[in-house]
C-alpha cells in the first residue's frame, strides 16, 4: 500500500511539472532553435515567398558588410544603455528597499505596492504613459515653457536616448527592490542587535553585515538587469521607434526582422538575417553574464 502511494505521488509530481516544461519548450527553446536553423536562411517572413538556405551570408553580411561606423556606434550605445540601466536602477532599488525594510516607515506596504505597480503595468502602458508625459503639450512641456525653454522629449536627439533610460531604470526598479527586500528580510535582526552593543554606525553595519549577507541577492539583480537591458528593445520601439540615435542591438534586430523603423531594410522583411543577429546578440550576452558571474562570485567569497 505504501509503495503504491509512493508511486502515485511521483506521478502526481510529474503530472503537475509537465505542463510547465511543455509551455517552456514550446515558448523558449522551440523559437531559439528555429531562430538558430532560420538565422542560415534567406526568409523573408513575407507569406509565400520563397527561401533557402544560404550558409554563413548572413554572418558575413552582419561582421564585414554592413556600414563598420554604424555598427560601432550601436554597439557603444547598446553597452552605455546596459551598463547605465544595471548601475543606477539598483543602486536606487537598494536604497529604496533598506529605506522600505525599515521598521519606522509607515504604510510601507503601500510604497512597495506603488513602487512595483509599473512591472505589472507592463511595457506597453508604461512607454505610452510616458509618452504622453513627454508629449510636447504635456505636463513637462507646460513647465519647461514657464521657464522659456522647451524640447521634443522622444523626438529630440539631445534627450531622446538618455529619456529611455530613464523609462527603462523606472519600469524595472521596483522588480530589482523586492529580490533586494527578500534578501533584507533574510539577514537575522540579533546580527545588527550584536553591532549596537558593540557601538557600530549605521555605515559601519550596512559595509559589515548588510552587504556581505545581501550580496547573491545583489548579484542576481546584476545579472538580471544585464540581461534585460541588452536584449530590451520594447521600450524604445514604442517611444522612439529606434529613431534620434536611440537604436540598440536589440531593437536593430526587430527592425529587421519586421520592417520597422531605422534600421529597417528599404528591401522588405528580412528575418533570417534577424535571426542572425540574435544568435550574435545571444553569443554577447552570454559572455557578458558569465564575466560578470565570475567577477560577482568571486567578490561574494572573498566577503
Amino acid at each position: 500500500m505504501h509503495s503504491t502511494n509512493t508511486t502515485f505521488k511521483k506521478w502526481a509530481i510529474y503530472c503537475g511539472v509537465l505542463p510547465a516544461i511543455l509551455i517552456y519548450l514550446i515558448m523558449n527553446v522551440g523559437p531559439s532553435i528555429a531562430s538558430f536553423v532560420f538565422s542560415f536562411t534567406d526568409m523573408s517572413g513575407l507569406r509565400g515567398a520563397s527561401w533557402k538556405f544560404i550558409g554563413l551570408d548572413n554572418y558575413k553580411e552582419y561582421f564585414f558588410i554592413q556600414n563598420y561606423r554604424d555598427y560601432i556606434d550601436v554597439i557603444k550605445r547598446t553597452l552605455v544603455y546596459a551598463g547605465v540601466t544595471t548601475v543606477v536602477q539598483n543602486v536606487i532599488a537598494l536604497f529604496v528597499a533598506v529605506i522600505l525594510n525599515s521598521k519606522f516607515i509607515k504604510g510601507r506596504n503601500l510604497f512597495r505596492a506603488i513602487i512595483f505597480m509599473p512591472v505589472v503595468l507592463g511595457v506597453v502602458v508604461t512607454s505610452l504613459s510616458w509618452g504622453l508625459v513627454f508629449n510636447t503639450e504635456g505636463p513637462i512641456a507646460k513647465i519647461l515653457a514657464i521657464f522659456g525653454t522647451s524640447s521634443n522629449f522622444f523626438g529630440d536627439q539631445k534627450y531622446a536616448f538618455m529619456l529611455i533610460i530613464f523609462v527603462q531604470i523606472w519600469m524595472y526598479m521596483g522588480w530589482s527592490m523586492v529580490i533586494f527586500l527578500a534578501g533584507l528580510q533574510s539577514i537575522p535582526a540579533d546580527l545588527y542587535e550584536a553591532g549596537e552593543i558593540d557601538g557600530t554606525t549605521w555605515w559601519q553595519a550596512f559595509k559589515n553585515i548588510t552587504l556581505p549577507l545581501l550580496w547573491p541577492s545583489v548579484t542576481v539583480n546584476v545579472l538580471m538587469s544585464i540581461i534585460g537591458a541588452l536584449s530590451s528593445f520594447q521600450i524604445i520601439l514604442l517611444t522612439t521607434g529606434g529613431n534620434f540615435n536611440t537604436s540598440t542591438l536589440g531593437m536593430n534586430i526587430y527592425a529587421q526582422a519586421f520592417g520597422i523603423g531605422k534600421q529597417a531594410t528599404v528591401l522588405g522583411l528580412r528575418q533570417g538575417y534577424a535571426s542572425a543577429m540574435s544568435m550574435v546578440l545571444f553569443v554577447i550576452i552570454l559572455v557578458f553574464v558569465l564575466i560578470f558571474q565570475y567577477i560577482m562570485k568571486k567578490r561574494e567569497i572573498e566577503i
